[in-house]
């Protein structure tokens, strides 16, 4: 019994090193999903999002708990992401910081100027939303990781998200088509901002 579990192993050592880079690089996808929705779900607290957050980048999540979905997703997260970092850096956001107060006030800051307001947070649904002074609401997905921040949200919101918080409207009809685009090409995209503290 020993000899045949040893055998089993050292098989399926050898099928795994024979699929090389390829099979670890999508397992640490899979893996890295897998631990950012299930650590990340546990770890995002209302005290965790308390700090000054920065933007790092594009964020494009699935809303599907599948695995296999997520595994493959992972692929066309990657497309949008990249579709979105030119629209992100013509609408100024490099530099763009979040910082949510433990009073329940929160604040952003791009390009010099800052909006504040109110948030509430959602345990149950890992969402924040935010009331600016002049009553707009925007509801955004949160997930925490450590230093790392994920604020996304429903993919037709996003152009409207991004005018309220850059103050960009005019010239705008160019990225708001291309938003409606990758939008209407996946179903349950969410899309929105990696942060870091």
């Amino acid at each position: 019994m020993e000899n045949r579990l040893v055998k089993y192993l050292c098989i399926v050592a050898v099928m795994l090193m024979a699929a090389g880079n390829v099979v670890a690089q999508d397992l640490k996808s899979v893996l890295s999903d897998v631990v950012k929705n299930i650590v990340g779900d546990k770890a995002t607290t209302e005290s965790s999002i308390i700090g000054t957050w920065t933007y790092s980048g594009p964020e494009c999540q699935f809303e599907s708990d599948n695995l296999l979905a997520k595994a493959g997703g992972e692929v066309a997260a990657k497309e949008v992401e990249e579709k979105l970092q030119p629209i992100y850096e013509k609408m100024g956001m490099d530099g763009c910081q979040y910082t949510f107060g433990e009073d329940g006030s929160y604040s952003c800051t791009i390009k010099g100027k800052t909006s504040s307001g109110t948030y509430t947070f959602d345990n149950d649904a890992k969402t924040i939303t935010m009331k600016s002074k002049l009553g707009i609401k925007i509801v955004a997905y949160v997930t925490v990781t450590g230093n790392d921040m994920s604020l996304v949200f429903k993919a037709d919101k996003l152009m409207s998200v991004l005018k309220t918080v850059t103050g960009v409207v005019s010239g705008v009809n160019s990225t708001t088509d291309t938003i409606n685009s990758i939008a209407s090409s996946y179903d349950g995209l969410r899309l929105g901002f990696e942060m870091k503290k």
